[in-house]
């Protein structure tokens, strides 16, 4: 195995091994509840264990193989991710008044990201705050407020938001209506900010309406993109041409490398020149994983023309990952990192296939003319090789999958690469005078106008995909690079290509074999009381949320659900249940009972119970003492209640949808909204969404 064993590949390797010891170390401290059930296991809580037995590995290096080294790198990388986590916070502090002062580094959402200077207790630590307008980075603010924990909805099967932000070094976010600018941003920071600003007014004056395309594609920045143009992108999973990634890098390096050839600049100059480049321009845009990812392979190749070396890609590819994750470990935990390698490497193994295959079916190469292969097949085969490559990594994270891209790419890909350089050429030349960069700054708009047409024009849509293990998922990109390096060999080609089978049927069969008793998910949503219930086949959601979040329709998507036959309205506040409509429209919803006349679309009564082969489910809507609904089954019973004499002491569950209610802890077991005495309940909010298996 050249791949697993060959000296050519010793950084892919060392990448494999350090990056899944990283993995283990972020992910480790997770799973404590699931490894205190073995005592032993007790000890890897401290890093210090894992470096006494990273020492203990090198025992058998020098004594059996040097091939013990890799045990003794996954072993150092373990306690260098747990010691790349910041410490958790004490709960004490939350709840009370802070006063901060820090400087913008990033945004999530809607929140701004500060990291903080004062106080000195949480001094490099970051905090959220939701600020009214945009502010430029390195902006520094003084913040009064109370400071609170980190809170976003977490439910089965979706990823927890809140972890991946505290691997960040976020502490909580400050509710303040207190925001205070201190200084601007200062130095660099000031310089690249007005770089930045320059360059986006100069588009506007070029381009016209098209320029917010042209600045996405530039700079990477979205704000300003029409939401249809964002929605036609979205549907045919193009969205990739607005963050900045290998495409735009590789022309770039192309444009600068071909403008530096013009001027005749000596070839060992080249390779510095376009590295002092690529570091303005990464932060310019900012230091994203596929930006620096392209930057580095990027250099690679140049770096090979300069010295008139061999560059392997998937060498380069592994480098750039080993240095991302030696200097932020929580990165390859990161869905943009995920997606860009994996579109790389996709990329990788796939050039590699067709070389090989047009060198070894050369008489049936020359029958196909040059042009079809150069434009059309090649193209095809390199986009559906990104797609498919992508497209675990998408159903792990987002449970919607797309093959439009593989067509989609075809056309706006070459136009994107012919844009980016001509904006580039109209914008140095506007330098020179004026109006030299409009003659071609109107051309640039007519292929910016092409590009939005063919988008509202190609045809894709999403599919639910259901939730993907992501402990599957690099398995199967495993399998994929064994079955690359063992091609040549027909005995280990059929071993790993049967690992890559049991793989995908790992992805399909518990689909497929999934129980078909009932399961009831409470979910943890920010308005209203949302339960959705599944038991054989049919759907009933239990309330439909708010309009203000997209929690019921994220876990939806997540389990693959397209159809909804009951959606029973508890509430008669419209803003529990404002989010009704989008329901109706993005889902096939079968009946709506509810006692607002306008929501309703067909009989229901309002008081009654729907009768399903595996439960049953009693409601009230009418309320005609409080509105209420018992889930029952065999095997369990679930009653959701408004008053604490509805409470029912037998039920399994008693789901709480009043916060006044003050149970008794002799009461049954109780799930709530909100925090109760200790041991009375366990809270939605604190806990997460629950699932039940009734």
């Amino acid at each position: 195995m050249e791949i697993l064993a060959g000296k050519r590949f010793t950084a892919l390797r060392c990448a494999a091994v350090i990056g899944a010891g990283i993995v283990a170390g972020l992910l480790l401290p997770e799973s404590w509840e699931v490894l205190r059930v073995l005592r032993v296991l007790g000890v890897l809580r401290a890093w210090w264990m894992w470096l006494i037995a990273a020492g203990l590995s090198l025992l058998p290096v020098i004594f059996v193989s040097r091939k013990f080294l890799y045990l003794t790198l996954f072993l150092l990388a373990v306690p260098y991710a747990q010691l790349s986590l910041p410490e958790s916070m004490p709960e004490n502090i939350y709840g009370m008044n802070a006063e901060i002062e820090g400087i913008l580094v990033g945004n999530t959402g809607k929140y701004s990201i500060i990291k903080i200077d004062t106080p000195d207790e949480f001094k490099g630590r970051k905090v959220l705050v939701y600020m009214t307008k945009d502010e430029d980075v390195g902006t520094s603010f003084r913040v009064q407020g109370r400071l609170l924990p980190l809170a976003f909805p977490r439910n089965p099967g979706l990823s927890n938001r809140n972890k991946r932000l505290q691997r960040q070094g976020v502490i909580g976010r400050i509710s303040t209506s207190y925001v205070k600018t201190t200084r601007p941003a200062q130095g660099i920071r000031k310089w690249l900010n007005q770089t930045r600003q320059k360059l986006i007014k100069r588009n506007r004056e070029l381009f016209g309406e098209h320029a917010a395309i042209y600045t996405a594609i530039l700079l990477g920045e979205r704000s300003e993109v029409p939401e249809e143009l964002y929605a036609d992108m979205r549907r045919t999973g193009t969205l990739h041409l607005l963050a900045v990634s290998g495409l735009h890098v590789g022309v770039l390096v192309a444009f600068l490398f071909l403008l530096m050839r013009l001027v005749h600049i000596p070839r060992k100059l080249i390779l510095p020149l376009l590295a002092i480049m690529l570091c303005f321009y990464i932060a310019l845009v900012g230091p994203r994983p596929s930006i620096i990812r392209a930057s580095v392979m990027s250099l690679a190749v140049a770096a090979g023309f300069a010295f008139e070396r061999k560059v392997l890609a998937l060498n380069s590819l592994a480098i750039a990952a080993l240095g991302l994750i030696l200097i932020q470990p929580a990165q390859i935990l990161s869905v943009g990192f995920q997606l860009s390698f994996a579109a790389a490497f996709g990329i990788i193994i796939a050039a590699a296939g067709i070389k090989e295959i047009l060198q070894s079916k050369r008489k049936l190469a020359r029958k196909i003319p040059k042009t079809l292969t150069r434009w059309i097949l090649l193209p095809l085969a390199l986009s559906a090789a990104a797609t498919l490559a992508t497209m675990p990594i998408l159903a792990a994270n987002f449970h919607r999958i797309t093959l439009a891209p593989v067509l989609a790419n075809l056309p706006v890909i070459p136009l994107v690469s012919l844009i980016l350089p001509l904006g580039l050429v109209a914008l140095l030349l506007s330098l020179i005078w004026f109006p030299l960069g409009q003659i071609v700054g109107f051309a640039v708009s007519g292929l910016l106008w092409l590009v939005e047409r063919l988008l509202q024009l190609l045809p894709g849509s999403l599919y639910p995909s259901g939730s993907w293990a992501i402990g599957l998922v690099a398995a199967i990109f495993l399998a994929a690079l064994i079955l690359h390096g063992e091609k040549g060999r027909q005995r280990r080609f059929k071993y790993a290509l049967g690992a890559l089978l049991i793989g995908a049927n790992l992805a399909v069969w518990p689909w497929a074999l999934e129980s078909r008793k009932p399961q009831l998910t409470l979910l943890d949503t920010y308005h209203g009381n949302v339960a959705v219930l599944q038991s054989d086949g049919h759907t009933v959601l239990l309330n439909p949320g708010s309009k203000a979040e997209p929690t019921v329709t994220d876990f939806l998507d997540s389990r693959g659900i397209r159809r909804i036959d009951w959606v029973l309205c508890l509430s008669n506040k419209e803003g529990d249940l404002s989010g009704l409509d989008a329901i109706i429209e993005e889902y096939r919803v079968q009946n709506v009972g509810s006692i607002l006349r306008r929501q309703a679309t067909s009989p229901i009564p309002h008081a009654g119970r729907l009768i399903l082969p595996s439960c049953t489910v009693e409601y009230d809507l009418a309320m005609r003492e409080w509105p209420f609904y018992v889930v029952k089954s065999d095997n369990g019973r679930v009653v959701f209640t408004s008053e604490a004499h509805r409470i029912d002491q037998e039920a399994d569950v008693n789901y709480l949808l009043n916060r006044y209610i003050r149970p008794k802890p002799t009461s049954g077991r109780m799930i709530s909204k909100t925090l109760l005495k200790h041991g009375e309940s366990e809270v939605i909010r604190k806990q997460g969404g629950a699932l039940l298996r009734l």
